[in-house]
């Protein structure tokens, strides 16, 4: 099964306290295994320890109830990665 994964980096709009422009977007494609532990619980525990702030948005899919879309952003509020799964 393929899984293909778009990352986008946003930075912190200067002129407003809530949003991000626009950033790079690339595609990749993972393995499983990859996937696994990009959104493993303890992985995202880990992170949030860290200081970022992680959110998970888990949807059905045709391998199951899986995380579609992750959010992370960073501990000082400056950047913000999504990544965004698709599985064939």
């Amino acid at each position: 099964m393929t899984i293909t994964m778009t990352r986008t980096k946003q930075e912190k709009n200067p002129s407003t306290k809530t949003t991000f422009l626009p950033g790079v977007s690339t595609v990749y494609e993972i393995s499983e295994s990859v996937y696994n532990l990009i959104t493993k619980d303890e992985t995202l525990k880990a992170f949030r320890r860290a200081g970022g702030k992680e959110h998970a948005e888990r949807s059905y899919t045709c391998r199951g109830y899986n995380v579609v879309k992750l959010t992370s952003t960073s501990p000082t509020n400056k950047t913000r990665i999504t990544r965004e799964f698709k599985f064939q």
